[in-house]
């Protein structure tokens, strides 16, 4: 077999053995948050019936229009929290496949690859939810209010607007965790990063048309904090640079070879 097919089809082997056991993961966790999944739902309402009760002094009627609709909508509550608290281990097959490829000096920026990434990922809906969703709904539910139209909640529509907009801003606040390893890999330049502001810009409203509904105001709040966070990922791969060099070199120390090989003769 050829060399080249014969490497590629080992790593697509080891891609699909990744993902295979990080949805395993997935799964479990999401098959231990169901027992919880009313408690989600009530969670995920809160912030709407809030903003009702703050724009036109009411209380939130969410109504179902299909028998299983209810239980489908525990089930994605389910399946999200199952994503968000499994995502240590998700990352952890992540960095597994990526680790071959590394030197041994290199495989103690696991930990922080791993938990970083689970913190900010967690962070960018402990965001949305906090500081995203009651402004956003007073304003929706305040263009409503005014047009005098009649509100009929679907509680599946509302899970899935809001469970969205939960993944899609942990995605994004994944953003300085994805600028320090590219920084530390030697892939880009931290110092010149700042040349590219603008590009990024455009970039998280892009990113805010795709993983939001279609209004200016989602997209803003989502392409904000990814600026912000992009900044903060430069200024701390800038300073990290600055007094430790780069730590994933591509030179081998001394008597070290990549993972799964013995030292050089």
């Amino acid at each position: 077999m050829d060399e080249r097919e014969y490497t590629l089809i080992e790593h697509l082997s080891d891609l699909r053995k990744r993902l295979v056991r990080a949805g395993i993961g997935v799964v479990a966790v999401s098959l231990l948050t169901f027992a919880v999944s009313e408690e989600l739902i009530n969670i995920l309402r809160l912030p709407l019936e809030v903003a009702l009760q703050d724009v036109s002094s009411g209380n939130a009627q969410f109504v179902v229009i299909a028998p299983a609709e209810y239980f489908i909508a525990q089930l994605k509550a389910a399946l999200v929290a199952g994503i968000f608290l499994s995502s240590p281990w998700s990352l952890y097959q992540l960095w597994l496949f990526v680790s071959p490829g590394l030197y041994e000096h290199e495989q103690r920026w696991a930990v922080a690859f791993v938990w970083a990434g689970a913190f900010f990922f967690c962070a960018g809906a402990v965001f949305a939810y906090y500081l995203v969703f009651p402004g956003m709904f007073r304003f929706f539910l305040a263009a409503t209010v005014e047009a005098n139209v009649a509100m009929t909640l679907s509680i599946a529509e509302h899970l899935s607007f809001s469970l969205k907009l939960l993944l899609a801003f942990g995605v994004v606040f994944e953003a300085p965790v994805v600028v320090f390893v590219l920084s530390m890999a030697g892939i880009i330049d931290p110092r010149t990063l700042g040349k590219y502001r603008a590009y990024v810009i455009v970039v998280g409203f892009i990113m805010g048309a795709i993983l939001t509904p279609p209004d200016i105001l989602s997209q803003t709040l989502l392409a904000l904090p990814l600026v912000v966070l992009f900044e903060f990922g430069v200024l701390v791969s800038r300073v990290v640079l600055k007094f430790k060099g780069t730590p994933l070199k591509r030179e081998k120390k001394p008597d070290e070879a990549p993972r799964g090989e013995g030292p050089t003769e």
